[in-house]
């Protein structure tokens, strides 16, 4: 909906709306309209389109929807190419990759309701006519963007749209903005108040440009990315109500926009937000530029994307009026200490100050109005690191700051004194600190601290989480853990106990394998929990019934949870029932549930039995996959749930009583003589390897070695090597069959994908090609590591190479290990081979060299 020049402050403004009630400034009540995205915690991945609507037969496109039919979005490539006819009716339609080439009156009249149009990424569309909009007097968004054939608008194009408040054309074929703005006149567009065409080919600017919209109640205009490099200076004196002017990564003189600027000022027009971020300013800003903006009503001033190396105590006048002053990515390594003080800044709210070179903040000159200040990302990059660093009572005099972000630094310890001064802040971010050590007390000085953002710091590396670090933090409402390397948390010493008022708690991508009832005790206000990409197992015993917790959102998605015991059940029932009208959420995706009697027979009996209404419902709606057996691998749980054959399952349960009291005796017994044998082995283990060692090597001399060796030598092979490997590596195996198949001397690959018979079973055929290989060649990666089917490829070839073992150099196991691969996911026989064999390390810098050594491998003569 909005064009790819995001507004600078698309962080974590909403914030300061959420949590600066009491602020002595309006400008807070404009920062929503800049609020695109927030820190907290998403669960929705994008937006889910799982309503399948189907083939629009009318038009051939595709379409999906979200569940209520509010969004619905059609597309369709080479398919679609006519406009969609839907008999449903929604908020949002969406036509996007499409091969329309032109929409025509009636295309349209059927979505007289709908409130936004997006009609985006169609390069095939030239032509709209005139009166297409004729029946949607609903329509408040229209986007009519990145269609790259559509040259050109008719000035009649948008009759009908009386109350269209936001237009956005972004990324067309417009190359003549004096013929596109006629179409936007007030007669026609009589509610507009958003107007973006930024990314459009239009160079120049002329006095008269803007003549046809007199009147209009445009308020906001983006023109950024459009090439310009003249704008004459009576252009936007028409645009009597404007307030906001985007003009971003254009080529404009200071002197020009002097000149414009100047003019509208003296026809009263009161413009408060002003961008011109990547214009090319270089070394330091224009003075005379900031002396005419600072006798502005300029409120915004966005610099972002030029060039200060240095900004000194001089580079900016008096700007009395300036509440938020954005200087992102300008390469500055260095600020003078009274830059920003309250003398030249008296009113300043936010300041940016992220992607630069500092070094860090080391003085505390900041203006005393100030609420926002972003340092981010200020590290360098990978040739100059930047290491920042936090002077002692640097913030003693910012009282007012409620939102700090210092995320993506190169901090590696906070203290006791880091923070000191700000009794008021509301929101934290330290995310991608490099962050090993949090000083005791270290937030003992922000008492009303609301967020708290530590994602991705190695916390837990060298010491654990004690509740001593956390002191203080009384207030606090989100805390996020995210991939701190938590293995465990220590209840004689609760760090939740500091924080009782958590409503957000997202401990995602640790080492959890389990979280007891006393950790969660303290915290009776949660509603959101996420504990996914963990290694969280089934638990035995009650948690959040234990704990008296009922969070309104649980995530525990791609975690190792194998069945459901009574204990989760309980607690599902437990979080899920009594909530009036709110709906909890429980998410349990990509996990590894086994389905077969032994794991579910006794969740399908305690359901039938206990289960209440709501977690019957929760069962028969989920999407829960089963991981094994075979036959039930990527079906839904609650279809095996309810296909168990009830007398089945009741005889396997018996069965399995009567033989372990059956073997019980000989088993004990067993295990005795085990553990005898086993302890000899182990004491005398030296002596037995020697042993084994010599027989080996005399029985391989005068049989095997013989017989082996001469069989392989008579044998003829049909392939040189099969390659094992998974469907996400497919892009590499392409290029090793371009290698090794096309260049001398001309290998043959085994290639699953092309050499497999079509009909025939997969195992059979595995089988068959690595008796059929002279080598083995396994391409372990991480999604390697994680596939069933690859594991068992792996067994297969490592009994074939331990079987064809004769005491020769010949071994048929050749290994590339493509990138880094996760411990976790490691199998034993995985582990075995990566310790014990020399392997190949992909090696992209180097390609040459890499096929020349593997295809050396493959030649060589045993």
């Amino acid at each position: 909906m909005k064009s790819a020049v995001v507004s600078p402050t698309a962080g974590y403004i909403w914030l300061l709306l959420c949590y600066v009630q009491h602020a002595r400034s309006n400008l807070l009540d404009e920062y929503e309209a800049l609020s695109t995205h927030h820190p907290l915690p998403q669960f929705h991945r994008g937006l889910e389109l799982p309503v399948e609507l189907g083939v629009d037969r009318s038009s051939g496109c595709i379409c999906r929807a979200v569940y209520g039919n509010s969004i619905v979005v059609c597309f369709g490539n080479y398919v679609c190419k006519r406009f969609p006819k839907l008999r449903i009716q929604s908020d949002v339609l969406r036509v996007r990759t499409t091969v329309i080439d032109q929409l025509v009156r009636g295309d349209l009249d059927a979505y007289y309701y709908l409130r936004i149009l997006d009609i985006e990424a169609n390069h095939q569309l030239t032509y709209i006519e005139p009166g297409i909009f004729r029946n949607m007097t609903k329509l408040e968004h229209l986007s009519i963007s990145y269609n790259t054939q559509l040259l050109s608008i008719d000035n009649r194009t948008f009759e009908g749209l009386r109350n269209l408040k936001n237009l956005t054309m972004v990324n067309n074929g417009f190359t003549n903005i004096i013929e596109l703005v006629p179409a936007f006149r007030p007669s026609i567009l009589p509610s507009l108040t958003w107007l973006d065409i930024s990314e459009n080919s239009f160079e120049r600017i002329t006095a008269h440009t803007f003549l046809p919209m007199e009147g209009s109640t445009i308020r906001k205009l983006d023109l950024c990315l459009c090439r310009l490099d003249y704008i004459h200076e009576n252009s936007f004196t028409p645009l009597k109500r404007l307030r906001e002017l985007q003009l971003g990564e254009n080529d404009l003189s200071a002197n020009q926009i002097e000149k414009f600027l100047i003019k509208m000022a003296e026809e009263g027009i009161t413009l408060t937000h002003l961008d011109l971020s990547g214009i090319g300013f270089r070394k330091q800003p224009p003075k005379r530029l900031l002396e005419v903006i600072a006798q502005s009503t300029i409120k915004w001033l966005i610099l972002a994307r030029n060039q200060f190396e240095i900004i000194g105590n001089d580079s900016f006048p008096p700007m009395p009026h300036i509440e938020l002053l954005d200087l992102r990515n300008v390469l500055t390594i260095s600020i003078g200490i009274n830059t920003f003080s309250p003398s030249k800044f008296p009113n300043l709210k936010a300041l940016f100050l992220n992607n630069n070179n500092l070094p860090g903040i080391h003085y505390n000159h900041l203006s005393d109005q100030l609420i926002y200040l972003d340092l981010s990302n200020n590290q360098g990059d990978n040739e100059n690191p930047m290491y920042f660093e936090i002077g002692r009572d640097t913030f003693i005099n910012s009282k007012q700051l409620r939102v700090l972000n210092l995320s993506f630094n190169a901090m590696k310890a906070i203290f006791d004194y880091t923070f000191h001064g700000l009794g008021n802040l509301k929101v934290l971010n330290l995310e991608n600190g490099t962050l090993y050590y949090i000083g005791i007390g270290t937030f003992r000085s922000m008492p009303r601290l609301k967020t708290l953002n530590l994602a991705n710091n190695p916390l837990a590396a060298n010491q654990n989480l004690s509740s001593a670090q956390f002191e203080g933090l009384n207030e606090l409402k989100i805390l996020i853990l995210k991939n701190c390397g938590i293995k465990q948390f220590v209840d004689d010493d609760n760090i939740f106990e500091m924080m009782p008022n958590i409503t957000h708690l997202i401990l995602k991508n640790n080492q959890l394998y389990f979280i007891t009832p006393e950790t969660l005790k303290p915290l009776k206000h949660l509603q959101v929990l996420d504990l996914s990409e963990n290694l969280m197992i089934a638990w035995w015993r009650p948690l959040f019934l234990a704990a008296g917790v009922k969070p309104l959102e649980i995530d525990l998605q791609n975690n190792k949870i194998s069945l459901f015991s009574l204990s989760m059940i309980q607690d599902m029932n437990y979080i899920l029932e009594n909530r009036g009208n709110e709906t909890a959420k429980i998410h349990l995706m990509y996990n590894v549930f086994t389905c077969d009697c032994s794991t579910m027979y006794k969740t399908s009996l305690w359901l039938e039995v206990n289960g209440s209404s709501v977690i019957k419902d929760f069962f028969s709606n989920s999407q829960i996959r089963c991981s094994s057996p075979d036959i039930w691998e990527y079906k839904r749980v609650i279809d095996y749930l309810t296909s168990i054959r009830r007398l089945n399952c009741l005889v396997y349960e018996r069965f399995n009583h009567a033989v372990v009291f059956m073997w019980t005796a000989p088993t004990l017994v067993s295990f005795i003589i085990i553990v005898i044998v086993g302890t000899f082995i182990y004491k005398y283990r030296m002596y037995l390897r020697y042993w084994l060692f010599l027989a080996k090597i005399a029985i391989g001399r005068k049989f095997i070695q013989k017989s082996l060796k001469s069989t392989r030598e008579l044998k003829s092979y049909k392939y040189d090597a099969f390659v094992s490997y998974c469907n996400e590596d497919r892009d590499f195996i392409s290029e090793m069959v371009s290698q090794l198949e096309t260049n001398p001397p001309y290998l043959k690959l085994c290639i699953y994908e092309r050499d497999f018979e079509i009909g025939s079973f997969i195992s059979e055929s595995v089988l068959s090609s690595i008796n059929e290989s002279k080598y083995v060649i396994l391409v372990i990666s991480n999604n390697f590591a994680k596939s069933q089917w690859c594991r068992w490829e792996t067994q297969l070839a490592e009994y074939h190479r331990l079987f064809l073992e004769d005491g020769t150099t010949y071994d048929p196991l050749v290994l590339i290990k493509m990138g880094e691969i996760e411990n976790k996911y490691l199998n034993t026989t995985l582990k075995y081979l990566m310790k014990t064999k020399i392997y190949h390390a992909w090696d992209e810098s180097n390609q040459t060299e890499f096929w020349r050594k593997l295809r050396n491998v493959i030649t060589k003569k045993v």
